[in-house]
């Protein structure tokens, strides 16, 4: 066996040690650099933080992608754009507030822990520095800012709406409504707050019942309707343009009650819709009820009536009737003349 052949046997027996020694003789800095994780996937987030990754299972934001409703609307996402916020690319990496891109991997976990939560230099950002626990997840404002939510919630203006509310002017952000603080657990049997991660929204009946107050009152001779948005930090319905809410009325006489007719719809309707929501409408125009505004229909009262009644409802779809389960009954109220 020559002198080459015997170099080249010793290198390939201790190359496979050539990290142990490194280590050995390395800093704990260089170490943690060498050794850094790649965070692909939710699923790497639930050991250290099993509550929250329960919460992130029950929410929307998990079945962003699966949900049969969005499937249903996208075309089976046929209609492409739709992947940009369902299936997104992480925020910070394409910038949070820019248009978001569709990333091709993990398609059950939609808007993912990674989504929000991966900075562009590979590490965790969070509400506060952690260097001493696993993921080490750095401080980061633009985390915390309005913009960490903008990149999905504003392509039909729910986020410019919040900044033009007085909520925004009062120092709230999207995470006091939607992430609201709960008390955590920690391994060493300490407690801290922390923000939940089921964003409850219109899918919630309680968070929808606390957007607005509804009213139906007699006036002389008319039935006056009233919605008032008092809880939406935003429009009332916001977000997708198919969301309704629809104040309904009937007059009741001795012989039994009549149909239910439509007072007013709220709701921003599709590009190409040409016929009004409402009478008096213009063609295409919003009716969403921004925050703190109130919105009143008057009625006139038929003779013979002895009561009327009213609902409030809100609809995942305004193609749905009164019966579909894409159908919430909020409020109701009955007023005897």
């Amino acid at each position: 066996m020559n002198l080459q052949t015997r170099i080249g046997i010793a290198i390939a027996v201790l190359a496979p040690f050539a990290g142990v020694i490194a280590f050995l003789s390395s800093g704990d800095d260089n170490h943690l650099e060498a050794q850094q994780t790649r965070w692909e996937s939710s699923t790497q987030c639930k050991s250290c933080h099993e509550d929250v990754f329960a919460e992130w299972q029950s929410s929307h934001h998990k079945i962003a992608f699966t949900n049969p409703e969005v499937r249903a609307l996208s075309d089976d996402f046929r209609k492409e754009e739709c992947m940009d916020c369902h299936l997104p690319r992480p925020l910070a990496v394409t910038g949070f507030g820019k248009r978001t891109l569709p990333r091709r991997t993990h398609f059950d976990e939609g808007v993912s822990c990674i989504t929000c939560h991966l900075g562009p230099d590979g590490g965790i950002v969070g509400r506060n520095d952690r260097p001493e626990v696993p993921c080490k997840p750095k401080r980061s404002e633009e985390f915390l800012a309005v913009d960490a939510c903008a990149s999905c919630h504003n392509q039909h203006g729910t986020t410019d709406q919040f900044l033009a509310s007085h909520y925004q002017k009062q120092g709230n952000t999207c995470a006091t409504c939607h992430m609201p603080e709960v008390e955590r657990q920690r391994g060493d049997k300490s407690k801290r707050m922390g923000r939940g991660h089921v964003y409850d929204g219109c899918h919630d009946v309680p968070t929808l019942k606390k957007a607005s107050e509804f009213a139906a009152t007699r006036d002389g001779g008319e039935l006056v309707l009233t919605l008032k948005n008092v809880g939406a930090g935003h429009n009332f319905p916001t977000e997708e343009r198919h969301r309704a809410v629809d104040m309904m009325y009937r007059f009741v006489t001795a012989e039994g009650a009549g149909d239910w007719q439509r007072a007013w719809r709220f709701r921003m309707p599709y590009r190409d819709e040409m016929d009004p929501i409402n009478p008096g409408n213009a063609s295409g125009e919003n009716t969403q009820l921004p925050a703190g505004e109130t919105k009143s229909i008057r009625v006139a009262i038929p003779d013979g009536v002895v009561a009327v009644e009213a609902r409030l409802w809100y609809r995942l779809t305004p193609f749905v009737d009164d019966a579909s389960p894409q159908s919430t009954l909020l409020e109701e109220r009955r007023i005897e003349l």
